[in-house]
């Protein structure tokens, strides 16, 4: 649960700059990022109903996994 809180954050935060980038362009593909986002943002609430933060040494792990998506995120941005 904790990797799904760790993911689910970065994924929410690449949807809302997407969001933000579009403005008010493209109404069909912003309906469809902020569905998806939304999506999102219900995995992570079910994450940390389920305890996510308890995890030993969560801090850590997900300042790991958080960092790693960030880092795949910029990749698939560029190729």
């Amino acid at each position: 649960m904790a990797c799904t809180v760790a993911v689910e954050t970065e994924i929410d935060r690449h949807y809302a700059a997407q969001l933000a980038q579009l403005a008010d362009e493209e109404p069909a593909l912003r309906e469809t990022i902020a569905q998806f986002q939304a999506e999102e943002l219900e995995h992570k609430a079910t994450a940390l109903d389920l305890g996510a933060e308890q995890a030993v040494a969560y801090p850590l792990l997900s300042g790991m996994i958080r960092a790693g998506c960030r880092l795949a995120i910029r990749l698939s941005e560029r190729l």
